[in-house]
């Protein structure tokens, strides 16, 4: 199979189904959705997350970035990602 993004063809095992609006900005199967190589899927998350942010008022883009410091502060601590390590 063809990836959408570089054109390269791949076992259908290494592409990954990707949705135009990622779920997690709500996107639903309904919003199309194409296979990309690890490589294009990575590249399209992270340029579609800016093309989604980019007009977002100042403010709000310092709250995010203080809600992923405490994230990554509560994620990282001692004891590893999951507390186990």
């Amino acid at each position: 199979m063809k990836c959408s993004g570089c054109k390269k063809d791949f076992p259908q095992n290494q592409l990954d189904l990707s949705h135009d609006v990622p779920k997690y900005a709500g996107g639903t199967d309904k919003d199309r959705r194409h296979y990309l190589c690890k490589k294009c899927h990575d590249i399209y998350e992270r340029m579609v997350y800016a093309v989604m942010i980019t007009w977002l008022p100042e403010e709000t883009k310092v709250e995010m970035r203080r809600r992923a410091k405490n994230f990554a502060k509560m994620k990282f601590k001692e004891g590893g990602w999951y507390g186990t390590t």
